[in-house]
């Protein structure tokens, strides 16, 4: 832009402020703004010169920066500004300028000295009234007191042992921590798993058991590796080359988020992961777009890109960890059957539907949205502004090409995906591509505890007993999958959704997958659809605790102050209709298995 200051600026931070960026024409004797005027914008002079009168006295300008009190925590104005003849400005918007300058020192400086003395407009800033109290969080406490003092009420009646009974209780007040918000949602699983140490409900190396699991390895590889491809300007880059790529329209933009996600889920084994190597590039199109909070353009955005990593995970063997635990249990004749293509060809009617539920879903939930379009000569302008790639965007993108070719040819060398993943992370450090600095920001440490404490409870559950208790209980399954079983489907997905209230997915997984798989082999059905059915229902959420991967977007989101963008009525009914047609999915596909003699 040629500007000394902006010149000091790294190259992807430049380029990604251009799309924010505007040019003014002031013709001779206007004003650019006056005293009092809400300061939204700070101005950089192309040509003409511009009147500065103001409680510092006047001066003329023909260069540099005005406007720079917007930057420096002033509500307002402190001088007039009127241009002496025609005059050209570039605009860039005060909230931008002031996160690049925060994030670099010597900008910082530098903007203070151009503004030459202390700033004389007063903070007009109205003093936000304190928000009405709510009776949620009361409620909320309430309810986490009460709920676990009824099911020690009624337990005896269950025929539950005391230590069942305990974690029956605990898990009770641990969802209503988490359904009315009452704290960060990595805190209820530490109550949880703090509380079942105390009541020696089960031996601590079982209920912490999740911090050396596979899965929270995995998660922090992924991480790693996600986080590498973000500081390292790869998935910004990758973005533009999507974005220059697609049409410039709102639909464009949203199919290219549900592409991208869903190009990925037989490769990266996790839709976490998913989420938060394309999150950047949905960050950066709100950005652009100048989204407001609740903005119906804004949460289509989100509602693709979660889709786009989640919506297919049934259809890929190696789309998430759940899929590879269901696999595991198959029998060896089923898990011969079902590889990798098998599968997918199993699941091509549930993914063909999936597909037109997401559509049908995303043009009717979020009707209304506004138009918005990044110019291409802007994309163009940001990817010149990039450059060659670097040598550690390199380094970033020979990770997920070696992750993609470890996961790729697992059934040769026989390591888990996990170990995979890991193996990555580690070389990536040794080589000195990530620093501590940039592991400990970001990495999403509070999601790790999330997932890590939480999946202590499926080895809780077997030792109390209560995992046996609800086996038995669901005994009478075994008559429906035989002789109805459409009322099967039916009864089975309204308690895998009932229980996901309280359980994770991969919890809810292996509890139904233990419950149900003996009952299909004594009624001689396929254990393929049974976990398939498992698979696809329990990968689904309503509210935000439900689903760590979402957890994960708007933590992303709130990094870059977009935490009032998400519209979470709206999009809780869009999860409650796309849950609605994917078991409609499930139905569709009956015919279908029935030709492949699946039922």
């Amino acid at each position: 832009m040629g500007d000394p200051i902006l010149a000091r600026l790294p190259a992807m931070q430049l380029s990604g402020l251009m799309p924010h960026v505007t040019t003014r024409q002031i013709k001779a004797g206007e004003y650019l703004f006056q005293p009092g005027e809400e300061a939204r914008s700070v101005f950089l002079i192309r040509d003409g010169r511009v009147l500065l009168d103001g409680a510092r006295g006047q001066s003329l300008r023909d260069h540099g920066y005005i406007g720079i009190e917007a930057m420096l925590g002033s509500a307002s104005y402190a001088d007039a500004a009127r241009a002496q003849i025609d005059t050209t400005v570039l605009v860039l918007p005060a909230t931008r300028m002031t996160e690049l300058a925060n994030r670099q020192r010597d900008i910082r400086e530098l903007f203070f000295r151009s503004y030459a003395s202390p700033a004389t407009g007063s903070d007009k800033t109205n003093p936000t009234p304190p928000a009405a109290e709510s009776w949620a969080p009361l409620l909320g406490w309430l309810m986490a007191i009460a709920l676990p003092a009824c099911i020690y009420w009624i337990a005896p009646s269950w025929g539950l042992s005391p230590t069942a009974t305990d974690f029956l209780a605990i898990i009770a007040a641990t969802i209503c921590m988490w359904l009315f918000s009452l704290v960060p949602e990595y805190v209820p699983p530490l109550f949880a798993a703090l509380a079942m140490i105390l009541l020696d409900v089960a031996p601590a190396a079982q209920v912490l058991s999740g911090f050396r699991s596979e899965s929270f390895f995995a998660s922090l590889s992924i991480f790693g590796i996600g986080a590498l491809m973000v500081t390292s300007g790869l998935t910004y880059r990758f973005s533009l080359w999507v974005l220059s790529r697609v049409p410039e329209t709102p639909t464009g933009y949203n199919l290219s988020l549900f592409g991208i996600g869903a190009l990925l889920s037989p490769i990266i084994p996790s839709v976490l992961g998913r989420v938060s190597i394309v999150s950047p590039f949905l960050i950066e199109l709100i950005q652009a777009s100048n989204a407001g909070a609740r903005d119906i353009f804004a949460n289509r955005l989100i509602f693709s890109l979660v889709s786009g990593a989640s919506v297919l995970v049934p259809l890929f063997l190696t789309a998430a960890v759940p899929n590879l635990v269901i696999y595991g249990l198959f029998d060896a004749q089923t898990q011969y059957a079902f590889g990798w293509l098998a599968w997918l060809q199993a699941a091509l009617v549930f993914g063909a539907c999936v597909l037109a539920s997401f559509w049908i879903v995303s043009v009717i939930c979020f009707r209304g949205a506004r138009r918005f379009s990044v110019p291409r000569q802007t994309i163009a302008a940001q990817r010149r502004v990039l450059g060659p790639i670097s040598r550690l965007e390199w380094a970033a993108l020979l990770s997920v090409v070696a992750m993609m070719v470890g996961i790729l040819t697992e059934q040769s060398h026989r390591i888990d995906v996990a170990w995979v993943a890991l193996a990555v992370f580690v070389t990536l450090l040794l080589f000195g591509t990530m620093n501590r600095e940039a592991i400990r920001a970001q990495i999403d440490w509070p999601i790790l505890i999330y997932l890590g404490a939480i999946v202590g409870w499926v080895p809780a559950a077997t030792i109390t007993g209560l995992d046996q208790v609800i086996i038995g209980h669901l005994a009478w399954l075994g008559a429906h999958m035989r002789a109805d079983f459409p009322l099967f489907v039916l009864q089975v997905s309204g308690m895998i959704l009932l229980v996901r209230l309280a359980l994770p997915t991969g919890v809810t997984v292996i509890l139904f997958a233990t419950a149900l798989f003996p009952l299909a082999m004594a009624q001689g059905m396929s254990l393929w659809v049974i976990g398939f059915i498992i698979l696809a229902v329990a990968d689904t959420y309503v509210f935000p605790y439900q689903s760590s991967y979402f957890l994960k977007l708007r933590s992303d989101l709130a990094q870059q102050g977009l935490d009032q963008i998400c519209d979470m009525p709206r999009l809780i009914i869009a999860n409650l209709a796309l849950i609605a047609l994917r078991i409609g999915a499930i139905y569709a596909s009956l015919p279908y298995w029935q030709g492949l003699d699946l039922l």
